[in-house]
């Protein structure tokens, strides 16, 4: 039996889409990084750094590009996992925007309160933007089954 009969076709689409987002969410989080850094003046790192501002955008623009980043893929990884298990409907679109927001915005606040809140304000972000056939994916025009 030759290895390449063995590989799953839903795996390797669940990665690739996975990896997109992690490197859109890269992308744009270093954009917004930079300007948000931009945006608040002085220098918050110390006096014998050479050029403080530069690295305090770095600094600003690398949290914001890890935060965009991860939070990218964790919604797609699990959406398109569950995908793979289940039918598609706004439920796994649910799940992967609670997941996404409280691991991510919420634990990284260290506040349990923030993560729930965070999870359920992607979550029903998620579920509205499904419901009212807005979609994120172009995966219907792929297949070719719009939902009309």
């Amino acid at each position: 039996m030759e290895l390449s009969n063995l590989r799953n076709p839903g795996l390797d689409e669940v990665v690739m889409k996975t990896g997109k987002a992690a490197g859109i969410g890269l992308a744009s989080g270093t954009v917004w990084g930079g300007v948000v850094a931009m945006h608040f003046n002085g220098p918050h790192v110390g006096s014998n750094v050479k050029y403080p501002e530069l690295v305090r955008i770095g600094k600003v623009s690398g949290n914001y590009a890890a935060s965009f980043a991860l939070l990218g893929a964790t919604y797609v990884g699990i959406e398109q996992s569950l995908e793979n298990c289940r039918k598609k409907d706004y439920i796994n679109g649910a799940v992967a925007g609670f997941t996404a927001g409280a691991t991510v915005l919420g634990f990284r606040a260290r506040s349990l309160p923030t993560a729930v809140l965070s999870g359920c304000a992607i979550a029903l972000t998620s579920v509205l933007l499904d419901v009212t056939g807005m979609k994120t994916t172009d995966e219907e025009a792929k297949t070719g089954k719009a939902n009309h």
